[in-house]
């Protein structure tokens, strides 16, 4: 994906209107095309400072993350978090200090996270603050630089706009694909034997809590007996799927059999993220080769929408909106609107 194009997906999913959690697993990946980045965090946070939740593409243990809270209670993170909101820029850069590399900070968070280089940004919504960007690179990639920042600085109304929305109760009916799997391994105490990179963050995702520092020290006592509660659901009926709908969106677990597994040795139980639809159709559009008006229209024929419909939504003449119409039918070489859906669908599978 080039940055331009990138910069369209943005925008796209910046016009979705779904509530932030379920938006933030699609936003970063894309945003990490605009500003070069290894992974990426936000944190959502009050007036004071405070992380009242967050979602990052690399996470910490539950312990870990609960033990560098009980020895410094987040003041470190509170008050660099203010003095950005404060400042004049929204934008700031950094590298970890050889002074830094002395810390326990260090040594338990940065260093396990490989981050050598940060490059952070205040997303607003208006005038509201919402919380903080957090994008990441490892000592391999080099600091980030001005031109990083202008990059960041130009999508971040984007960011504001796809964040702006809260984190009401999920509709399983917009939930269908499975975006991204986590697996994980129990003997049969229910012990973990073995777990993917990913089961951890998407595990703590699907309990559906908050996750923040100052309430993983829960999580490590309600974690366990979530996935003890899971496994129990799943092994009394092996051939079905345990749903949780949370405010990160909608998960699916199932049994994994275990190849040469000897009867109830051990237990394999996979977790998947299930993707909102409007989500994987604005990524399947992005890799379609349509112009940006033509994503747009394919998105919306996608929807139902009828040319009149299309029209209002454009603010356009009906007879523009069915050129654009007629274009993505020739683009993508198809002869009706519900042709035009099953394009993206294939796309998005694919």
């Amino acid at each position: 994906m080039t940055r331009s194009t990138a910069r369209i997906t943005l925008r796209q999913l910046s016009q979705l209107g779904l509530p932030a959690p379920l938006v933030l697993p699609s936003l970063l990946p894309v945003l990490r095309e605009v500003v070069r980045a290894d992974h990426a965090a936000f944190f959502f946070c009050d007036a004071g400072g405070n992380i009242t939740n967050l979602y990052a593409e690399r996470l910490l243990p539950p312990d870990v993350q609960a033990r560098y809270h009980d020895k410094h209670n987040d003041a470190q993170f509170r008050r660099h978090y203010l003095a950005r909101v404060a400042a004049a820029s929204a934008v700031s850069r950094r590298s970890v200090s050889d002074a830094e590399r002395q810390l326990d900070y260090y040594r338990e968070v940065l260093k396990p996270l490989e981050v050598e280089h940060f490059l952070y940004a205040i997303v607003r919504a208006g005038s509201r603050v919402i919380g903080q960007l957090s994008l990441y690179r490892g000592a391999g990639s080099g600091p980030f630089t001005d031109s990083d920042a202008e990059h960041l600085l130009e999508v971040l109304h984007y960011l504001g706009a796809a964040l702006a929305t809260p984190s009401p109760s999920v509709e399983a009916a917009t939930l269908a694909q499975s975006a991204e799997e986590g697996l994980a391994v129990f003997d049969s105490f229910g012990q973990v034997l073995f777990a993917d990179a990913a089961w951890g963050r998407l595990v703590r995702m699907a309990e559906g809590n908050a996750i923040t520092p100052a309430t993983a020290l829960h999580e490590t006592h309600s974690l366990p007996r979530f996935v003890a509660a899971v496994l129990e659901a799943v092994e009394a009926s092996p051939n079905a799927v345990h749903r949780t709908e949370t405010a990160w969106g909608s998960f699916a677990f199932r049994r994994h059999q275990l190849e040469g597994a000897q009867g109830q040795l051990a237990r394999g139980l996979i977790v998947s993220r299930l993707s909102a639809e409007p989500l994987r159709l604005t990524a399947s559009a992005a890799d379609l080769g349509l112009s940006p008006k033509q994503r747009q229209v394919a998105l919306l024929l996608a929807q139902g929408l009828s040319n009149v419909a299309i029209a209002r939504e454009l603010h356009v003449t009906p007879n523009t909106a069915s050129y654009h119409v007629k274009q993505v039918f020739a683009r993508l070489n198809v002869h009706d609107r519900a042709a035009v859906g099953r394009a993206l669908q294939a796309a998005a599978l694919r």
